[in-house]
């Protein structure tokens, strides 16, 4: 008996479908994540923040100043 006829013995029989498929789908997702950072500019420095006019009342999460003292006469 050769070993190629006892490896096949052991293992079931659809498990090369199984990994073909795993593997396949690792590939494609890796693919998947180098063409989402491909687009990415990470060397670029960031841009302005855009301001929005009125008040930022429910979204403020910065305490307003407080008034200076008033200097007693």
């Amino acid at each position: 008996m050769e070993e190629s006829e006892v490896f096949y013995e052991v293992l079931p029989s659809g498990w090369w479908t199984l990994a073909v498929v795993a593997f396949g789908f690792v590939i494609a997702l890796a693919l998947l994540v180098m063409l989402l950072v491909s687009g990415s500019k990470f060397h670029d420095p960031a841009g302005s923040v855009a301001t929005t006019p009125g008040p930022c009342y429910p979204f403020c999460t910065a305490i307003p100043a407080l008034p200076a003292p008033a200097l007693a006469p």
